[in-house]
């Protein structure tokens, strides 16, 4: 009896610890109070958050990390319904609608699983470190960012490559500053490798970085017409640097007219004594 407890609370923590995206169905916080209205889950590692952006998420226990933009959302699941325990979505609460139909595209459990445990590593790697972008002298993070990016994780497969634009660059500090480069740069191989590698994901995302790698190169025709590709693929950041760069267009012909110009001084003639 012993035996069969002990085998019974094995098989329980085990399951509680299984990583997934099964998590499927919409989510929605009834009394309007967050940004977030709404999170729709796929049940298959991809979440619409309020219909702003598409993140990624993964599931270990009754834990739930969603990943949006530049942020990370935590939340518990309990009774159907995500309490929000992370910044951002903190003493949240998105109940579980039964109503709504929500087209899941879990067709590979096995692939879909795998997905999720390389984001639970993901996880690990930088919520130990969120800064060691800043100081990766030994090279250990980069490392463990590409071995994740091989093994077909998306997500770090853009990191690694921001860390290498970066340093082609000059670093943090360059960046920060804003200073234009010099001269046009002709894009690194190994960084538009990385950057295609992400694409073939089919993470949208990476038009946005790959297009943003050539606008800091200063090939601002070429990032346009990357940008204009993952727009059309459905990449919201795409669309959003379009626009910036339109009305950074306009910004410009507006300001043109009103520069001073150089006042002359009128010639006057010398008085004869």
């Amino acid at each position: 009896m012993l035996l069969v407890c002990l085998f019974v609370n094995l098989s329980i923590c085990s399951q509680a610890q299984k990583i997934t995206n099964e998590l499927q169905g919409y989510y929605y916080e009834k009394t309007d109070s967050s940004l977030y209205h709404f999170f729709v889950f796929d049940g298959n590692g991809k979440v619409n958050i309020s219909g702003y952006d598409e993140g990624l998420y993964f599931q270990k226990g009754d834990t739930v990390i969603v990943y949006p933009d530049k942020s990370i959302f935590k939340f518990l699941l309990k009774d159907h319904k995500l309490y929000g325990v992370s910044d951002w979505v903190a003493n949240g609460v998105w109940d579980f609608n039964p109503d709504t139909i929500v087209a899941g595209k879990r067709t590979n459990p096995i692939q879909a699983d795998r997905t999720a445990n390389l984001l639970s590593q993901y996880y690990e790697l930088t919520a130990k470190s969120p800064w060691a972008f800043l100081d990766d002298s030994t090279g250990g993070y980069s490392t463990a960012l590409k071995t994740l990016c091989d093994s077909g994780l998306s997500k770090a497969c853009l990191d690694l490559a921001g860390l290498k634009i970066t340093e082609q660059l000059g670093g943090v500090a360059a960046l920060l500053k804003g200073a234009p480069v010099a001269k046009k740069q002709q894009p690194d191989p190994t960084i538009m490798k990385i950057l295609q590698d992400a694409i073939r994901t089919g993470d949208a995302n990476g038009y946005a970085v790959l297009g943003s790698y050539h606008a800091l190169l200063g090939d601002l025709d070429r990032a346009k017409d990357i940008y204009e590709q993952g727009n059309s693929l459905g990449c919201k950041k795409c669309a959003l640097a379009l626009f910036s760069m339109e009305l950074e267009k306009e910004t410009q012909k507006l300001e043109a007219p009103n520069k001073k110009k150089p006042i002359k001084r009128p010639v006057t003639s010398s008085k004869k004594k």
